[in-house]
């Protein structure tokens, strides 16, 4: 690929883009050699895409980090005409946004002028890609560049081998960065391969085989080969969308490739959701991990409904329902925690909203003394919905630490300033 492009010279661009320090040439090569824009990209930016807080330039495939030298220049333009235009590229004179031929023209001059003629805004992109391979690793070029991990390969093959490690390797399984790339997907052929891998554990050979006399959407379901399965309300909606727009006599198969309209076959088809996957932030993940994650989603479900019909779960109750380890089952919890999905008060575990978490306890026990005098240990109880044992030994713990008083069956807030003392 380097020998079918003309390469710069980074000293001589840098030496031009000093020449050209707010202006509007300056701008468009910016854009193009430092930011990776294409012409297309740079005749539609405009102001609301440019975040100056966050250092970022939000185009509708990707996020482009905003380096300092063109978060500079921008910010220049920006105070002297930003209120003119929601462009970012318009003409000095007319003040009006520009052509594709028209930021060509100028970036060809402002080229030649600076000794480089040869030299056009394709290479400049092109740079930018190289210059994100040497310094990051091919999935990060891939999320920046807005091409597909196909496309980037077959352009770019030869330099990728050697390229840095990603700094996400390892990375665990995230939710909503995955939730985020279906929304955007939305009735791609990805988004119906990844919905259909997360919720319903679908594999890839039954993705790519996939046929419409499979699927059953007035009753709701999914004939494979060795079962039949339930359609999710999300895969069901996304499937009539597809079929709504389906041609007739087009290929009853369900994932077809969005320019040919034929079949995908499972090396396109995981080239497809890769490339979703890595513009969302997901290089590390695949199908396979996406199925698993759903099993596992499915877990989480039995444990949900089992503390909603039980008011509570325990270490032990997780490890009977799964068939789990000790620290397996406590890791499980915590993650539901983590995800606010359950709520923690000592070895039990609640939904949330159906007891007070422990960090709470003392400003509502606390509350309600203030305002009631004193309270016995079933009052304590009722209050933040646990059991009466439990709320014994959280009465007892404050008593020891000197927040409350026990007289009797009775407990009171200890004496403050100004408090009479309790007869």
């Amino acid at each position: 690929m380097r020998n079918e492009f003309r390469q710069p010279d980074e000293q001589n661009m840098r030496q031009l883009l000093h020449q050209h320090p707010e202006d509007l040439p300056g701008l468009i090569l910016r854009l193009a050699w430092l930011q990776g824009l294409s012409r297309e990209e740079i005749v539609a930016l405009k102001w609301a895409q440019v975040d100056f807080q966050e250092r970022s330039l939000f185009l509708e495939d990707r996020t482009v980090p905003l380096e300092e030298e063109t978060a500079g220049c921008l910010t220049a333009r920006f105070e002297n005409g930003g209120a003119v235009s929601p462009y970012v590229v318009i003409s000095d004179k007319f003040r009006e946004p520009l052509r594709p031929e028209s930021v060509s023209r100028i970036a060809r001059n402002a080229l030649t002028a600076g000794g480089l003629p040869q030299l056009q805004l394709k290479d400049l992109r092109r740079d930018y890609f190289f210059r994100q391979l040497e310094q990051h690793d091919w999935p990060y070029a891939v999320r920046v560049s807005g091409l597909s991990v196909s496309t980037f390969q077959a352009c770019f093959a030869g330099d990728t081998p050697h390229k840095k490690r990603s700094t996400q390797a390892g990375q665990q399984f995230d939710e909503f960065r995955l939730w985020q790339v279906l929304q955007k997907e939305d009735s791609s052929a990805a988004g119906i391969a990844l919905w259909m891998s997360w919720q319903m554990g679908v594999q890839g050979k039954e993705l790519v085989n996939l046929t419409w006399d499979q699927v059953d959407l007035e009753r709701g379901l999914l004939h494979l080969p060795e079962r039949d399965m339930l359609l999710t309300n999300a895969v069901r909606r996304l499937l009539e969308k597809v079929q709504k727009v389906r041609s007739p006599g087009e290929d009853p198969h369900v994932l077809l490739s969005p320019q040919s309209r034929r079949p995908m076959d499972l090396a396109r088809l995981s080239k497809v959701v890769q490339t979703a996957l890595i513009r969302g932030g997901l290089e590390n993940i695949t199908l396979r991990d996406i199925r698993a994650a759903g099993g596992q989603r499915e877990d989480d479900q039995t444990l949900l409904e089992w503390t909603r019909a039980h008011g509570s779960i325990t270490r032990r109750d997780v490890m009977a329902l799964l068939n789990l380890s000790d620290t397996a089952a406590y890791l499980r919890l915590r993650r539901l925690v983590g995800r606010r999905e359950l709520e923690q008060v000592g070895k039990k575990y609640y939904l949330p909203g159906t007891v007070v978490p422990e960090e709470k306890q003392w400003e509502v026990i606390s509350a309600y003394l203030q305002e009631a005098g004193f309270a016995y240990c079933q009052d304590v109880a009722e209050l933040l919905h646990v059991g009466k044992r439990k709320t014994a030994g959280i009465l007892r713990r404050m008593v020891k630490d000197g927040r409350l008083l026990q007289f009797e069956k009775r407990y009171y807030l200890a004496k403050q300033p100004g408090q009479k003392q309790i007869q």
